[in-house]
């Protein structure tokens, strides 16, 4: 490969520039747009972010079952290449819009058939976005071992990749990331003080917004604050010193009407949300999920259903709100061994969460209201390590809401078409789409994939481009997927 370390540094460097200056005057038109936003929608929608941790090798997820294409996946994967005959087939358009682009036909790993079922479906609510990574701009294989683009800064590290999903535009050390800056720009929407972004996986880039309020909660529920421990002998003391602290106005300093206000607003909200949950007439969610006794990904998701549910059933103490944001996760997807063995769980997983989260809202009438969509760190290497894959870039990515013009794949292509466009699967001498090492150059951006979400969200047109001052540099704004 002719690779110039000096060039490579020097795009790599002005690429992290450039975000750094966006960072700063980019914060402050967003900070000073969401002062002005005045958002009203009179529907409901929800954006659920479903984040696999480790770079899910979606070249497992998504494979060829075509004669032709199949043998190129054999001859560059022959230690971990799926069964040809136990591959679950997806019946796209072979031509066209909503083709997969290269003539070829594609399958589902054998441990998913629930999102098969649902992709095959007249009226499909399941989509692949393919070829999705980290981009500044289009980039060929000419122009990345020239070092002739600006990249994202440190590609292939999986703490620096997964902020980059998740904050877009790159940026060396990004501080908001665009679900929570799409929270800034719409709270005149929501006429509640309940959060509109609720993280059930904890706190990351993507959750984080300039000015919003945004919610971290257990999987099932919110934390709440326990009074201090009945058998410790200052109970009583200590309860009284904690009502103090927090009891509303009574302060003289600052600070401390601060965290009395915080603290306040934390019970309240924890209180609001846990009473969404176990609200009086709540379906019966659970049914959906077949591993929420010890699935976190079923758990999350089902507590998302019956938040969704509750904000569109006037559920008391829950109303107000007409967009929500959900952030959830799970993890195992860093498959640098034992990849088969560790994928058939994963995907097995993933198949049964977010088809469970599909009909468990279609079965409250409420499918259409929320879009899911997976992220992840990076995809995997094309070519394998004996039993695993190392550290890619691009990777293919699932939608899944009754909202999802589904059973198509989505996409873009370096010439802009709009047609998706799944990679060559070919070894890497004569692969296009080859960075060298079996690294996939991404043809369709993060930036794309989510303004596509952001817009069926109902952000306008000079907001999109605030959020995502990249999306000018790609032909296609918005993939169409929903």
């Amino acid at each position: 490969m002719n690779f110039d370390r000096r060039k490579f540094l020097g795009h790599t460097a002005r690429a992290a520039l450039g975000a750094s200056i966006y960072s700063a005057f980019g914060s402050l038109q967003l900070v000073r747009a969401a002062a002005q936003a005045n958002y009203s929608f009179s529907d409901y929608k929800a954006l659920v972010c479903v984040f696999l941790y480790g770079g899910n090798d979606a070249f497992n997820m998504i494979v060829p079952t075509d004669a032709t294409r199949y043998a190129q996946y054999k001859a560059v994967r022959p230690t971990i290449a799926l069964a040809q005959n136990a591959l679950l087939a997806l019946n796209a358009p072979g031509s066209g819009a909503g083709s997969p682009g290269d003539g070829g036909n594609y399958g589902f790993h054998s441990a998913m058939p629930e999102l098969q079922a649902l992709f095959n479906q007249a009226n499909s609510p399941v989509g692949v976005v393919a070829n999705v990574g980290t981009l500044v701009r289009p980039v060929t294989k000419a122009q990345y071992q020239g070092g002739s683009v600006a990249l994202p800064p440190q590609l292939f590290s999986h703490a620096d990749q997964q902020a980059y999903w998740q904050s877009s535009p790159p940026s060396n050390a990004p501080s908001t990331g665009w679900g929570g800056r799409i929270c800034d720009l719409l709270a005149s929407a929501n006429t509640s003080s309940l959060p509109m972004l609720n993280s059930l996986a904890g706190e990351d880039a993507f959750i984080r917004g300039n000015t919003g309020n945004n919610y971290i909660m257990n999987p099932d529920s919110a934390a709440t604050i326990d009074a201090p421990d009945s058998w410790d002998d200052n109970a009583n003391n200590l309860q009284a010193a904690f009502d103090a602290l927090r009891a509303s106005g009574t302060q003289a300093n600052t600070l401390e009407r601060t965290y009395a206000a915080q603290m306040n607003h934390s019970i309240n909200t924890a209180a609001q949300i846990n009473s969404a949950i176990n609200a009086t007439g709540m379906p019966a969610f659970e049914s959906f999920f077949p591993n929420i006794s010890g699935g976190d990904l079923d758990r999350q998701l089902c507590t998302v259903a019956k938040l969704i549910w509750a904000a569109n059933n006037n559920i008391a103490g829950y109303t107000g709100q007409k967009r929500q944001v959900f952030f959830v996760s799970t993890g195992g997807f860093d498959t640098h061994d034992n990849e088969l063995s560790v994928q058939s769980g994963l995907f097995a997983l993933l198949s049964k969460s977010l088809a469970g989260f599909y009909k468990a809202l279609n079965s409250a009438g409420l499918a259409s209201t929320a879009t899911a969509f997976t992220a992840s760190d990076f995809g995997r290497t094309l070519s394998c390590n004996e039993d695993g894959t190392d550290h890619g870039w691009a990777s293919h990515h699932l939608v899944v809401g009754g909202a999802v013009k589904g059973g198509k794949f989505y996409g873009d292509n370096l010439a802009g078409s709009g047609t998706a466009a799944m990679p060559s699967l070919a070894l890497s001498a004569g692969n296009p789409n080859d960075a060298g090492y079996g690294q996939i150059i991404p043809t369709t951006s993060v930036d794309q994939y989510s303004a596509t979400l952001a817009s069926w969200f109902g952000l306008g047109a000079s907001d999109l481009a605030l959020l995502f001052p990249n999306l000018a540099n790609f032909n296609v704004g918005n993939l169409g997927f929903v």
